[in-house]
């Protein structure tokens, strides 16, 4: 398989697992009523140009979040590349990884190497993202309930490095049984 192709696959299954994934997260907190910020309400909102909040108990709301919720599986494949060309610089380029390889049963082995990677790379994109989304949503969002800056900082944050992890892992996994 070309590693273009092998790329693609990998970013799409791991982008749309990590998005996924970093969504339950971020709206964990409604288990216990904490603070959490609506994502895919906020994401929806402005990318329908909506300037009001419809209840949250109708169906525009829901259709909203479905708008929300597939650019954010689209931006989680998107940026699943970057994670992927990362991986592969260790995996099928000039620079080994250091091993810290852990087998499981199953004859599944992680190298944490890449855990590792993902968590750094997760925290600072979460730091650039936050950074650039709070000036614009704080000041500029059409709908003033989606300008809690703490909440979306807080989320954003948490959010972004658990992406990195998952979407890492899922990288390191798929790429050298794509490449072969």
């Amino acid at each position: 398989m070309s590693l273009l192709l092998a790329l693609f696959l990998s970013s799409v299954l791991a982008g749309l697992v990590g998005a996924g994934i970093t969504i339950l997260f971020l709206y964990l907190p409604l288990l216990w009523r904490g603070v959490y910020y609506d994502t895919l309400g906020a994401l929806g909102t402005a990318a329908l140009s909506r300037t009001s909040m419809p209840s949250q108990n109708s169906e525009e709301m829901a259709r909203i979040r479905v708008v929300g919720g597939i650019f954010y599986l689209g931006g989680g494949v998107l940026f699943a590349v970057f994670y992927g060309l990362v991986a592969l610089i260790f995996i099928a380029g000039p620079f080994p990884p250091p091993d810290y390889t852990v087998a499981f049963g199953g004859g599944l082995e992680i190298n944490f190497w890449y855990l590792l990677l993902g968590l750094v790379g997760g925290f600072g994109h979460g730091i650039f993202v936050t950074l650039i989304t709070s000036f614009i949503v704080v000041e500029f969002h059409p709908v003033q309930a989606y300008r809690d800056e703490f909440s979306l900082v807080l989320s954003y944050l948490i959010g972004h490095t658990v992406y990195g992890v998952v979407v890492m892992f899922f990288q390191s996994q798929l790429l050298p049984l794509l490449l072969g």
